[in-house]
């Protein structure tokens, strides 16, 4: 069987779900609680969100953290070290402020998950 993988076309983090949905017409929801870094993370930092590796995974930029079509098709949890990064990641980001200041989420989410150029 040739089929191209699915691609992530959007992403949402809210009533305790991650909800993706794929270009092939699918909608994947998992408890958010499966995905402990996602869950302690505040609602701005799980809005901001970009595709990665081809449409196949997702990206929160303020989190460092990485999520695959493959692991969610396959209910796969987040690894119990993952958290511990995570929140150094946040921590880091809180400092540096890698996302620029007044960056409205649904701007990224229109822009295919691509984040704008800084000046």
């Amino acid at each position: 069987m040739n089929s191209k993988p699915a691609k992530i076309t959007d992403v949402s983090t809210e009533a305790g779900l991650l909800t993706v949905w794929l270009n092939d017409g699918r909608i994947l929801s998992l408890p958010l609680a499966w995905y402990p870094s996602l869950a302690s993370a505040t609602p701005e930092e799980r809005a901001v969100w970009q595709t990665n590796g081809a449409g196949r995974g997702v990206h929160w930029p303020a989190l460092d953290y990485d999520l695959s079509v493959e692991g969610l098709c396959e209910g796969r949890h987040e690894h119990p070290s993952a958290l511990r990064y995570v929140q150094k990641t946040r921590a880091l980001n809180q400092t540096t402020q890698k996302i620029p200041p007044g960056l409205r989420p649904k701007l990224i989410r229109r822009n295919a998950g691509k984040l704008p150029a800084t000046a």
